[in-house]
């Protein structure tokens, strides 16, 4: 009760900040930037625009779709289903491959709908598709999807998404170290980041609306990417790790690659991790969730990326360059190494408070991997948030860090009054 009470009280203040930020209506609470939701577009600016648009096209597909094949679809969906239950029921031993099974059936029901889509402008489709499914219900029972109502949607997804993190956030604390309290601490950083950032960076960490798309208020796709990546690494943590914990985390982190295409270098890593700490047999099942959604990645990558290189608004004329690196850095609005001076000291701490070698590994490489990265791509000191995912792996070495310097504060007096007794 204390382990879920003190995260759900986490949680609670987390959806709270954007809430009185919303409800603030524009004059700014202490700590915290003024919020406005524009009247026009209801709301939506920036990526969220497109992403919006990718979801009227994934829902306008359907209808656009011969009915012969839309039957087959659904036809082929009905079958799998009733399929993976009876098998879900039956063997026992199977369930490891079923759960990636099921996500891939799933992912090949949509794909047949994506080869119907116009392009929307949206890079990606893993946020679009979740923030559809709820404005399909509701286009269901007769409900106008205006762009208010859609902004209410996502508004109301991304807090579910930031609530669900504070707890994925505890348990990957809590298994990277082993104590508990690293856990309630790494997500109790989670939870005060909003506040914190503006403290650690100036008030320029604002800019160019990264707090709203951190808290969730904006509708973009980053509260879900660090969702899934969070949960992905929590789950390869798991003491007693089955290869049916192995398949979740998996799909997960596939899942995480549908939202953002840079994830699928996190899910690579956690592999390599997953191959080196047990017998191939065991990282076999991960390997299977991990490329669940491999077909639905392909099927919208013609929609997607190559239908923004020639528009330079929406992609740099050199992508990713080594002479990007200094500028990532230097010119970010949040992490200038003035920021990264104030964060990194704990965090190397906290370094020696996971002892377990492939806990130590897993945590370093999902913080380290997004940031050498972007590290060479041109639009990242404008748009930060690409790091944001690499934040619960920070807040666990600075848990871990504080959990070191108590330790070392609470067992120094002891070992000098037993030399000096």
């Amino acid at each position: 009760m204390r382990w879920w009470g003190s995260l759900g009280l986490l949680a609670a203040i987390r959806v709270a900040i954007p809430l009185a930020a919303y409800a603030d209506a524009g004059s700014g609470l202490p700590g915290m930037p003024a919020f406005t939701r524009s009247v026009h577009d209801g709301g939506l600016s920036g990526d969220a625009t497109g992403f919006y648009a990718a979801t009227r096209e994934f829902m306008a597909a359907w209808g656009r779709m011969p009915r012969a094949v839309l039957a087959l679809d659904v036809l082929a969906a009905l079958a799998a289903a009733a399929a993976l239950v009876l098998l879900w029921r039956r063997r026992r031993g199977w369930r490891a491959w079923l759960v990636p099974a099921a996500l891939c059936s799933f992912g090949l029901f949509v794909a047949v709908d994506v080869h119907w889509m116009n392009p929307s402008g949206a890079a990606v489709f893993g946020w679009p598709l979740l923030w559809a499914l709820p404005m399909l219900a509701s286009r269901a029972l007769g409900i106008g999807l205006s762009k208010h109502i859609a902004w209410d949607f996502g508004f109301a997804l991304s807090l579910l998404c930031v609530a669900l993190t504070v707890v994925a956030v505890g348990y990957l604390g809590r298994n990277a170290s082993g104590r508990r309290y690293i856990g309630i601490v790494a997500a109790a950083f989670w939870t005060l980041w909003p506040l914190l950032v503006g403290l650690i960076a100036g008030h320029h960490a604002w800019a160019n609306a990264q707090w709203e798309v951190d808290v969730g208020l904006h509708n973009y796709n980053e509260p879900l990417s660090t969702l899934l990546v969070t949960a992905g690494a929590a789950i390869v943590l798991t003491p007693r790790l089955t290869q049916l914990r192995l398949a979740l985390a998996g799909c997960a982190l596939s899942a995480a690659t549908l939202v953002k295409l840079s994830n699928a270098l996190l899910a690579a890593a956690a592999l390599v991790v997953v191959f080196l700490r047990g017998r191939l047999h065991d990282a076999l099942p991960y390997l299977a969730g991990a490329l669940a959604l491999a077909p639905l990645v392909a099927v919208y990558w013609p929609l997607s990326y190559p239908k923004l290189f020639d528009n330079p608004h929406s992609w740099p004329r050199d992508p990713f360059d080594p002479a990007h690196i200094v500028s990532s850095w230097t010119h970010s609005s949040i992490f200038t190494p003035h920021t990264l001076a104030i964060v990194a000291p704990l965090a190397v701490i906290g370094v020696a408070g996971l002892l377990r070698p492939w806990a130590l590994a897993l945590v370093l490489a999902f913080l380290l991997i997004n940031p050498i990265f972007y590290s060479f791509y041109a639009n990242t000191a404008q748009h930060p948030r690409f790091l944001y995912a690499s934040l619960p792996e920070l807040f666990v070495l600075w848990a871990a860090g504080i959990g070191v310097i108590a330790h070392v504060v609470v067992t120094r007096p002891r070992v000098t009054r037993s030399l000096t007794s």
